[in-house]
């Protein structure tokens, strides 16, 4: 009778031992679900990130494309034809103008430029100046275009400080 008990019990704890390891491969797949699931996810968000950038910067270029046609007709409306705006860059010996800009029509007389520097920097207005642009002298009553000066161009402001 107990050979029979000790039988049965065998039995018993074979079975629950199989039982215990079909539950480990259960629980091992399903863990292995589970890590599929999170990578899936996790390239799902990068995906709706990317979306979200991408749309952001679909708004971004319309809104962009909407500015410049806007310019366009500003440029139509306030340029005449062969008129086209320059930005120039000044800055001065003294290094006390190191980076200002100043944009002006092709069309415009060199003093125009001259006068939005000295609305920046007054202190430099009754001074004795002139500008030098590739080692030429710029000749304040001749256009813009006419000193060949060009879009982004550099001009040096000279001080004479003779009395």
């Amino acid at each position: 009778m107990l050979i029979k008990e000790n039988e049965e019990n065998k039995n018993k704890i074979s079975k629950l031992e199989n039982y215990i390891k079909e539950l480990e491969k259960k629980l091992k797949e399903k863990e292995n679900k589970i890590n599929e699931e999170k990578i899936k996810n996790e390239e799902l968000i990068n995906k709706i990130k990317l979306f979200k950038s991408n749309s952001n910067n679909y708004s971004l270029n319309d809104r962009i494309l909407k500015l410049e046609i806007e310019l366009n007709k500003f440029k139509s409306y306030c340029l005449s034809p062969g008129e086209k705006l320059i930005s120039v860059k000044f800055i001065s010996t003294d290094q006390s103008i190191y980076n200002f800009t100043a944009v002006a029509k092709n069309t415009d007389k060199f003093f125009k430029l001259e006068e939005l520097l000295y609305e920046k920097y007054p202190n430099y207005r009754d001074s004795d100046n002139y500008f030098i642009f590739n080692g030429n002298k710029v000749k304040r009553n001749r256009t813009i275009e006419e000193n060949n000066i060009k879009d982004n161009d550099v001009l040096t402001l000279t001080t004479n400080y003779f009395d």
